[in-house]
């Protein structure tokens, strides 16, 4: 009777142990569902007024086609929603803006015309990866960098280096425009956070 009541007591202390060790994989593993790194700095300027920036396209340094149209669009969609902002698209300039202008290399000419125009800062920036992990295809990996110039001081205002891996964990399903958009969302409500 001693020894049925030690293996009892063995099974039941292993089974014990081997359903901690599951738990503690299960949590390790979903806590591990995406990760993510920046590098953030600046805040908005304090205004009585909404400031408008003009969101030029951003480059597309990724062997995904679109990725720099897609980014764009989701960068101004956050914006949009920002009262303190007033979002100035570059297909709503009535001259052409060269391609490769960047807030940190426009043209004094380009800068003054502008200026005129009421707009007060400039943002640009790169998609630098866009894709899917290719030993896993349901994993998602973003990285993106872009930089707000205030176009009267030439000062850097806001420059963003963000990049995250999304991991789905049996059967979950983020793709690259969620988890671009979460990388924004957080960035923009830093930014625009008084």
């Amino acid at each position: 009777m001693g020894i049925q009541s030690l293996v009892l007591k063995g099974s039941s202390l292993v089974s014990g142990r081997f359903s901690w060790i599951v738990i503690i994989v299960l949590i390790l593993g979903f806590s591990g569902c995406s990760s993510t790194s920046e590098n953030h700095s600046g805040h908005l300027p304090v205004s009585n007024v909404p400031l408008s920036v003009l969101i030029l396209p951003f480059s597309n340094l990724t062997t995904t086609p679109d990725a720099g149209k897609s980014v764009t669009t989701i960068l101004i969609s956050s914006l949009i929603r920002q009262n303190s902002l007033r979002v100035v698209s570059s297909e709503s300039i009535p001259f052409e803006v060269p391609g490769g202008i960047s807030a940190m290399n426009i043209p004094p000419g380009l800068r003054d015309r502008l200026r005129s125009m009421g707009v007060d800062m400039i943002l640009s920036g790169s998609v630098i990866e866009y894709g899917y992990r290719s030993e896993l295809e349901s994993e998602p990996v973003v990285g993106l960098t872009w930089m707000m110039t205030d176009l009267a001081s030439g000062k850097i205002l806001w420059s963003v280096r963000a990049s995250g891996v999304g991991s789905c964990f049996w059967g979950c399903s983020q793709t690259l425009t969620s988890l671009s958009g979460k990388l924004i969302r957080r960035e923009v409500e830093r930014f625009v956070r008084q």
